[in-house]
């Protein structure tokens, strides 16, 4: 696996290259500016697979370089490791609202660093297996059509909504979280409704567009507030918001649903959609002891969302707002 390391402490650098080389990864590039990373990855004659980034760098910090790095043509999904002193929420907010995959405090653990070094050289071959998947499917249309079906129950990342990232850099941050406090963190699961209905009548196509749309109009909704969300399979939606005094659910939901309403969304034949978020009650974190336990907080939101679901007052006719009355009558 290729390494790029940017740091402008060359002491660093060098301590970074032997964590790599003990771990298995001896092939490691460093540079000690972000200009100098960008010529570098420009120059580069295939694509690294990992970064290692410093935030506090002159004139270009990390979180800057990270989000070029983003920006760049084969890069929207490489792990990037945010490898810094930098420990304050403003930073770690800052680094996964760029694109960053981790994030991980100096001073490091070499056993550590190269543990999540390791995950993401899995994440780098099976992103290089799907590619070739989908390589291989470019023949036919309706080959790369299924290529791009979302599995049900599986993960997606959303892209091009700002605050949504995917699941796993989602539990990174709330494990990144816990040695800045997550006092006023607070996790809810969010379900659009008739989600198995809508995946089995629609294209691969349309049901990333309506899981797009879905998760634009969670963010605008939040809007006012210190948050990100993830897609996590199901047509379930979780979101990790930062606030100790926070709207109730039924706020969020309206707002939510008044955003979809406005977007009047067709699927590609222009049939129209009636499409509808349900939030789940919030969990508070602020009292739990460690990161992990507000990734399980994480899970614990999306087993009550779908309970509510499975529960026999939600199979009832749900009472509809006037603005849903206006879209379906």
């Amino acid at each position: 696996m290729r390494i790029l390391a940017v740091d402008d402490d060359e002491l660093i650098l060098e301590i970074l290259v032997e964590a790599m080389a003990a771990s298995g990864h001896s092939d490691v590039t460093t540079a000690t500016s972000a200009e100098e990373a960008c010529r570098i990855i420009a120059a580069a004659e295939s694509p690294f697979d990992c970064f290692l980034l410093d935030i506090q760098m002159p004139e270009i910090t990390g979180i800057d370089l990270c989000r070029a790095i983003r920006k760049m043509p084969g890069y929207s999904s490489t792990p990037i490791i945010m490898v810094t002193a930098m420990s304050e929420r403003q930073y770690i907010n800052a680094a996964f609202a760029a694109g960053a995959s981790d994030y991980v405090t100096k001073p490091f653990d070499a056993l550590e660093l190269g543990a999540r070094v390791n995950m993401a050289e899995r994440l780098v071959q099976e992103q290089s297996r799907a590619n070739e998947s989908s390589f291989a499917a470019r023949t036919l249309r309706q080959e790369l059509e299924e290529q791009r079906r979302v599995v049900f129950s599986e993960p997606m990342t959303i892209e091009g909504v700002d605050g949504a990232i995917g699941l796993l850099n989602l539990e990174n941050y709330l494990l990144q979280m816990s040695r800045g406090g997550l006092f006023a963190t607070n996790i809810f699961a969010i379900k659009l409704e008739n989600a198995e209905k809508l995946y089995a009548r629609s294209t691969p196509s349309d049901f990333r567009y309506l899981l797009t749309d879905a998760a634009e109009a969670i963010t605008t909704a939040l809007q006012t507030k210190e948050f990100f969300i993830a897609y996590a399979g199901g047509g379930v939606f979780v979101c990790a918001l930062q606030g100790r005094e926070i709207e109730t659910k039924d706020v969020f939901e309206e707002a939510a649903n008044a955003a979809l309403f406005e977007m009047e969304l067709t699927d590609s034949r222009g049939n129209p959609l009636d499409v509808a978020l349900h939030f789940g009650d919030p969990i508070r974190v602020g009292m739990l002891r460690s990161g992990s336990a507000a990734v399980e907080a994480l899970y614990v939101a999306i087993e009550r969302i779908e309970d509510e679901f499975r529960s026999k007052e939600l199979r009832k006719p749900v009472a509809r707002a006037p603005w849903r009355r206006l879209l379906v009558g």
